[in-house]
């Protein structure tokens, strides 16, 4: 599954991080794009 992530602050870059670890561990085809604030 395609998954697409936007951050605006430093706070929410950490919560992405926390859920990019987390959908890696239930999806290892996932694939990622995100943008960070």
């Amino acid at each position: 599954m395609k998954y697409y992530i936007i951050t605006g602050e430093p706070s929410g870059d950490l919560h992405a991080a926390n859920l990019v670890f987390e959908l890696k561990k239930c999806d290892k085809n996932a694939e990622i794009r995100a943008w960070g604030g």
